[in-house]
């Protein structure tokens, strides 16, 4: 076994005697530090107070099971217990290190300053200043190997390895381009074996460079930023369509972001960035250079970004979308060309900052930083996310910033919206059977299902997906390049489809769940929860309807006669507060009801069923479901909108009603529903489902 894994298995027992004699064990072990790359962490609650050591310890293992011969084993082993020290140390070290301008930041050169002070402490004739020059210059590149193919770095970075390389030809020290290969398999199968399996062959060709000591090896500016976008990229980001829309060309901002790449080297790119658009991760590195000195920088850190863009989200790590919001906002205050020009947001609440790491303004870290006010807001949304204050929270934070306003963003709780909205794929296969012609709009298209089921049952036609919501066209069209679909998306507004859309152009136009919802957000005339807007829905798409075309609508029904009551008794001693919390929250209309008891109430059927919605999803869904109304017509007021809507040529060819499937199945184990004569009885019917044909002339 390695001597350093015999000194970590007597740390990990308490033997800290062996700290005095062993300076790289006392900085791994005796620190408070925790600089991880966030990429490999689920949780940041599961971060180990302590990172650093375990991952040393790691790279040690990978090395103690490599066959090599004892001297090249005995190099990289000092090598990987010095490579992680600048990420360690206690507050008092630190600072000194600081003081003596070692580059802490930058961790590899940071852990080579270190380094190389230590060995001042050994007497010089108890040296080997050729090894250990090795040795620095191994650390100083520590990792590099791994950047240059992420697109972080430069392969100039390489230049001190290539000279000595170049004068140490007859070294009898070791085979270089044995250590250098495994020495990067320690580093990389101690992150993940999958990783070092899937980019060795790709490590073996830029150590074969560095070793035939070619000096000029740097990647294009598009290989770079494909590289550096390769998460978003298996994310569904259309990287190619992308860089030839916005990057081809001599445009000031092209040429801006090609000199800026050609001289600075970058850390934690995909970490902070991933998540960010294309254009709006051109812009942050737009508006780094507004910040910065274009003579001196040589290293960007965007570490300071990326522990501040995650937070935990229900036990799992997850992107502050809070924060990624408002810092869309600013970021699309202005375009590429404008931000070239040197045209920057005056945005009181945030703004990006560039932070000196150095005294040279060679390296600077980025974040983005929040008012006093801003960050309030956003630390009492994250705590709104636990209660029913959380739609609450998130529309003042809308008002407070004055940023978009998509009716259907749902933020943290878009996964499991899209989710939700893929579910029923069933009863939405019935739509795709009353589907017709060449052009098919999906309105709302939400996850994505309905888009599915439209192309595979009609390959031959063209599927569009409509939303309103950025938020859900950008998570679509990922999907889309990810899943390789064929289908279309387009963000539009349902209400004017005939901006975007001519006339009699379009055959089929899908409303699956999603009319009740434009009822309910849309402030249409002045207010929400209007009759209105569900009309200037249909009216928009019969507008564009091609002759013998079908609107089909799957969406909530009232039921009739709309006075009949009913009596809801709850089985659960909560049931009433829950009750009684909705009709105080609940703004589609007012809910009448009378106290039969301490666990009854007498109330419409119509009211009932529109609590029982709420009611069946429960806790977690109620902040959203409490803001919408399911059914705003009964079947005679669906039928009379239609024809008072779309007139004469149009013509109800299917027109039906049911209870969907699953509310009993939820809602019963809770209540128990009643006639006035305190008879149990069914639910009414919760949902319709409607064709539409305009008539030929």
């Amino acid at each position: 076994m390695l001597n350093s894994l015999k000194l970590i298995y007597e740390i990990t027992k308490g033997n800290e005697s062996i700290l005095r004699k062993n300076k790289w064990l006392q900085y791994l072990y005796l620190t408070k530090e925790q600089i991880v790359n966030l990429e490999q962490v689920d949780a940041l609650e599961k971060i180990p107070k302590n990172p650093i050591l375990p991952y040393v310890e790691k790279t040690l293992r990978v090395l103690n099971e490599i066959d090599l011969p004892a001297y090249e084993k005995e190099i990289i082993e000092e090598v990987l217990i010095w490579s992680e020290v600048a990420k360690g140390g206690l507050t008092h070290k630190r600072k000194e290190w600081q003081e003596k301008g070692f580059q802490l930041s930058i961790h590899n050169i940071g852990s080579a300053q270190i380094y190389a002070a230590e060995q001042m402490n050994i007497p010089y004739q108890n040296r080997t200043i050729e090894r250990e020059e090795l040795i620095y210059l191994l650390i100083l590149t520590h990792g590099l190997v791994g950047q240059f193919i992420r697109g972080e770095v430069r392969y100039q970075q390489f230049s001190p390895l290539i000279d000595w390389i170049e004068h140490n030809e007859n070294s009898a020290l070791c085979n270089i381009e044995r250590v250098l290969l495994k020495l990067n398999q320690c580093i990389i199968e101690a992150v993940s074996k999958e990783l070092w399996a899937s980019i060795h062959s790709e490590v073996e060709e830029v150590i074969s460079l560095i070793v035939k000591k070619k000096r000029h090896a740097e990647q294009s500016f598009n290989d770079r930023l494909k590289r550096l976008r390769e998460s978003s990229i298996k994310n569904g980001e259309d990287f190619n369509a992308l860089f030839d829309r916005l990057l081809t060309g001599d445009n000031e901002y092209t040429i801006t972001l090609a000199n800026f790449f050609k001289k600075t080297d970058l850390w934690y790119v995909e970490s902070a960035l991933q998540d960010f658009t294309f254009e709006e991760f051109l812009k942050i590195f737009l508006f780094i250079n507004q910040r910065i000195n274009p003579l001196s920088l040589q290293q960007v850190s965007f570490e300071p970004l990326m522990r501040d863009i995650y937070y935990d989200y229900k036990g799992k790590k997850a992107i502050n979308l809070y924060k990624k919001r408002i810092i869309e906002s600013y970021l699309a205050e202005f375009s590429l060309e404008e931000i070239a020009k040197g045209k920057a947001p005056e945005n009181e609440h945030v703004t990006l900052s560039v932070l000196p790491l150095d005294q040279l303004g060679q390296i600077v870290g980025v974040q983005f930083t929040y008012s006093k006010a801003g960050q309030k807001l956003i630390e009492f949304c994250q705590e709104a996310e636990k209660s029913p204050l959380y739609e609450r929270a998130i529309i003042m934070l809308y008002d407070f910033f004055g940023f978009r306003k998509d009716a259907f963003d749902r933020l943290q709780n878009e996964q499991t919206y899209l989710t939700d909205m893929n579910n029923g794929q069933d009863e939405k296969k019935i739509i795709s059977d009353y589907a017709t012609g060449n052009l098919m709009l999906d309105i709302g298209a939400g996850g994505g299902v309905m888009l599915d089921l439209l192309t595979e049952h009609h390959p031959d036609a063209t599927v569009v997906g409509i939303d309103v919501s950025t938020n859900v066209i950008e998570e679509l069209n990922r999907k889309k390049i990810r899943e390789n679909k064929r289908w279309l998306v387009k963000q539009a507004d349902a209400l004017d489809l005939k901006t975007y859309y001519k006339p009699n152009s379009v055959d089929t136009i899908v409303f699956s769940s999603i009319l009740h919802e434009l009822y309910s957000y849309i402030p249409y005339n002045g207010r929400k929860f209007n009759h209105e807007v569900v009309v200037q829905a249909l009216k928009s798409s019969f507008e564009v309807l091609s002759p013998g075309g079908r609107i089909i609508i799957r969406d909530g029904i009232m039921t009739e006669p709309k006075d009949e009551m009913r009596l809801l008794e709850f089985k659960e001693p909560s049931g009433m507060d829950f009750f009684k919390r909705y009709v105080n929250d609940f703004k589609g209309r007012k809910i009448e009801y009378k106290e039969v008891d301490k666990r009854t109430i007498q109330l419409p059927v119509n009211d009932l069923m529109e609590f029982c919605y709420t009611y069946t999803w429960g806790e977690e869904a109620y902040p959203h479901e409490v803001q919408e109304q399911f059914g705003y017509f009964t079947p005679t007021e669906y039928k009379q909108a239609i024809t008072q809507a779309l007139g004469k040529n149009a013509s109800i060819i299917k027109f039906e009603h049911y209870l969907q499937e699953g509310y009993e199945e939820f809602l019963l184990p809770k209540v128990k529903i009643m006639n006035k004569a305190g008879d149990i009885v069914r639910l009414p019917d919760s949902t319709c489902f409607i064709v539409i044909e305009k008539i030929r002339d």
